[in-house]
């Protein structure tokens, strides 16, 4: 069903949105304010709550469904579900890495912003890979009746909190920074800065 997958390209397309902020601010971790750091918690948290929980399972649900129809390499299948997991897994060790950076723990500023890199450039590539195989074939391979169990095969999909309206309060300052990112193209004040070599 086109809708469902055109759904999870808009959200590919805010992923993207979320990973390019990251990138053009230059994710300076160390010498950035709490608030700064803040926002990186919460925009990990986004990525750890909304995509783990929503995005990434209806998408395990299609490769599932095309496994079951022969339509895809499982080889393939297995890898985007093993991307999954990973980013589940690493986006969940960043949180609280970025949580201990904030409460001044042992976290090294140079391994965390690493580390949130990496997360990126993951997500980036899984998003490439089900934009040029899963769904192709999706389309290609999947009638109403196999859509219709994929919807109903899992819980009811909660509204994205960050890229919906209403915005969960607790995005509001992120949403602002991507908006006003989105809109002219220039940094905002509230995001890390890279620290002048």
């Amino acid at each position: 069903m086109t809708n469902i997958v055109d759904t999870l390209r808009a959200e590919h397309g805010n992923l993207e949105r979320l990973i390019r902020l990251f990138d053009d601010q230059a994710i300076a971790i160390q010498g950035a304010s709490p608030a700064s750091t803040a926002l990186l918690v919460d925009a990990t948290y986004y990525l750890t709550r909304f995509p783990d929980v929503n995005h990434h399972t209806l998408e395990d649900r299609i490769v599932e469904s095309l496994l079951k129809k022969r339509a895809l390499p499982v080889a393939l299948g297995r890898e985007i579900e093993a991307q999954h997991a990973t980013l589940v897994r690493e986006g969940h060790q960043l949180l609280q890495a970025l949580e201990s950076l904030i409460r001044e723990e042992n976290s090294s500023a140079e391994w965390v912003e690493f580390q949130l890199r990496l997360y990126g450039e993951r997500l980036r590539h899984n998003i490439a890979m089900e934009e040029l195989t899963l769904f192709p074939m999706a389309l290609a391979r999947l009638d109403a009746d196999d859509w219709d169990a994929i919807v109903r095969g899992g819980p009811t999909p909660s509204a994205d909190p960050l890229f919906q309206t209403p915005v969960h309060e607790r995005f509001r300052q992120l949403h602002r920074i991507i908006a006003r990112e989105a809109e002219c193209g220039c940094e905002d004040d509230d995001f890390p800065r890279p620290i002048p070599h």
